[in-house]
């Protein structure tokens, strides 16, 4: 069963799956407005939250011993929040040339920390797919650590784009009052 579920053609469906989602979700057609841009930020970051507690999660797996199915386990979740921060992502950029600059600006931030994090993952899936039984390899060790601190930016970059957006707006209101 193993080398079923790791089997090389597992190997591209997942790689392909995952660059797929995030890059096509980048470039699709979406309908979002300017309007939409603060509530897509505040999604984001439950996204990117989310994703960096499971991030954090799996690169502590290097100080256990828990076996390529806890991996498994865990790095389909990244992915899944990797796909769905994409989703987001996407929406944002058809946005873009309607939102305020500071959202332009985060736009142009999380944008190429999603591909790297994506990239990450991807080299992750690559490795629990040809070497299931060797999870303390170093190269891989350093895989879900940069992967942990790759997310831990995404969700720092999207949450200070909901503060400055937030206080922004707070002081436009007393401006205008």
């Amino acid at each position: 069963m193993l080398s079923r579920l790791l089997s090389e053609r597992s190997v591209y469906r997942w790689s392909a799956l995952l660059a797929g989602a995030v890059f096509v979700l980048l470039l699709s057609d979406t309908r979002a407005t300017a309007a939409d841009v603060a509530a897509l930020f505040q999604e984001a970051r439950s996204t990117a939250t989310q994703l960096n507690r499971d991030a954090a999660t799996m690169e502590s797996f290097t100080r256990s011993n828990l076996n390529w199915k806890s991996h498994s386990a865990q790095i389909t979740r990244i992915k899944d929040h990797i796909n769905k921060a994409g989703s987001i992502l996407s929406e944002m950029q058809a946005a873009r040339g309607e939102a305020k600059p500071w959202h332009q600006d985060a736009i142009d931030v999380i944008t190429p920390a999603l591909k790297e994090l994506a990239s990450n993952t991807e080299s992750i899936i690559n490795h629990l797919n040809e070497n299931p039984q060797n999870l303390k390899d170093p190269t891989y060790m350093q895989y879900l650590k940069s992967n942990a601190q790759s997310a831990s930016e995404l969700a720092a970059a999207v949450g200070n784009a909901v503060d400055y957006d937030r206080t922004r707006t707070r002081m436009d209101e007393l401006e205008a009052k």
